[in-house]
């Protein structure tokens, strides 16, 4: 699924290199960054395995898993 719209402006504010985290301030989700493709791919298998809610999104060169807390 996309980021939501406040995850998305989270991320524009606060993240900006690999493994920066950060807390949405609209939705409280938890924001993640990866800066290298093999990584994210790693978080969103294991979060898919264990069946976890998540969004996923762009923010420049990163991408970024938004997860509940």
């Amino acid at each position: 699924m996309p980021l939501r719209k406040c995850c998305s402006t989270e991320a524009v504010k606060s993240l900006e290199k690999h493994h920066d985290i950060a807390t949405c301030d609209d939705c409280g989700r938890l924001l993640l960054a990866y800066g290298h493709e093999t990584p994210y791919h790693l978080t969103v298998n294991e979060l898919d395995t264990k069946n976890v809610d998540f969004d996923t999104g762009r923010h420049g060169s990163l991408w970024v898993v938004a997860k509940k807390r």
